[in-house]
């Protein structure tokens, strides 16, 4: 329990509790702990949605499924990030997309019953939980926004100023593999590819595995404003 309320303590949902409220909290409540493996499917549109995961290791992709079997990263959770918080008090009986695990992961769930138990109790709780889902609204905005733009070029730009904004760096890790970027932006990783070769050439950015450098934000800004 310790470990636990420790690691808990530097998640968005208990922001500044002590460990002994968070240790308080949690004696009111049945959460579980569940390892999974990567590819393991967490929640799909066939599953009710009476629960939310936190993840206290590892990483899961947020998926939409098409008929086409045709598979679009919404968004990629990392250690401490919340799972189908948008989902546990919408309408909707089923979650609407699928989780997939994305790197060996350890969950922990809360029911439907008990998080409404949580906000009886802490109302700081409460508004922690409904900023954390407005800040996945304003993620999921952007992502829509990135998929709007026309070209590859304006797409990998939108992300990298978005990225730049957020973290205050020019030097971007990107969180995912090229393919699963890609897969974000809905392009191929071999047109993905291309563009970044060009825009190195261009001496734009520069690029390494998974860390992007931005070189010139002047010319990156004007991309998005051909």
């Amino acid at each position: 329990m310790d470990n636990l309320s420790v690691l808990l303590q530097k998640c968005y949902l208990f922001k500044n509790k002590s460990l002994e409220e968070i240790d308080n909290l949690l004696s009111h409540i049945q959460y579980k702990i569940e390892s999974f493996k990567e590819n393991e499917v967490i929640f799909s549109p066939v599953r009710t949605a009476d629960k939310i995961g936190m993840l206290l290791s590892g990483s899961v992709d947020i998926q939409k499924l098409f008929p086409s079997g045709k598979i679009v990263i919404i968004e990629r959770k990392k250690s401490l990030d919340l799972i189908a918080s948008d989902s546990i008090f919408s309408r909707i009986d089923f979650y609407p997309d699928a989780v997939s695990v994305s790197s060996p992961s350890t969950i922990l769930f809360i029911t439907k019953t008990d998080l409404l138990h949580l906000f009886d109790l802490d109302k700081d709780f409460m508004l922690n939980f409904l900023e954390s889902v407005s800040n996945s609204t304003l993620v999921l905005k952007h992502k829509i926004g990135i998929l709007s733009l026309n070209s590859i070029q304006e797409k990998i730009a939108g992300y990298l100023i978005y990225n730049n904004k957020i973290y205050d760096t020019y030097c971007i890790t990107l969180p995912f593999s090229k393919l699963a970027w890609a897969e974000y932006m809905n392009v191929s990783r071999t047109s993905l590819s291309r563009e970044l070769r060009n825009l190195e050439l261009k001496g734009i950015l520069s690029f390494k595995k998974r860390k992007i450098i931005i070189h010139d934000m002047k010319r990156l800004e004007k991309l998005l404003s051909l």
